[in-house]
């Protein structure tokens, strides 16, 4: 796989990583505000990753960013 093919396929997966997501922030807590998704589109990789873990445990959003 060339280089720009490996870039695409990285940008395709983390922008489906933020779709996910979004969609379960929303349909747990609601309505996300301005502020919440400018933070996810700016999300690194990492960011994402444990933000998505920690949805499974945190009982508020708050608690989904809060660094563990």
């Amino acid at each position: 796989m060339n280089q720009l093919t490996a870039r695409w396929y990285e940008e395709g997966r983390i922008d489906g990583q933020l779709k996910t997501l979004i969609r379960l922030l929303t349909r747990r807590f609601g309505t996300l505000d301005k502020a919440t998704e400018a933070r996810l589109q700016g999300a690194t990789q990492g960011e994402l990753d444990r933000w998505t873990d920690s949805i499974l445990t945190a009982r508020t959003l708050e608690e989904v960013f809060r660094l563990q």
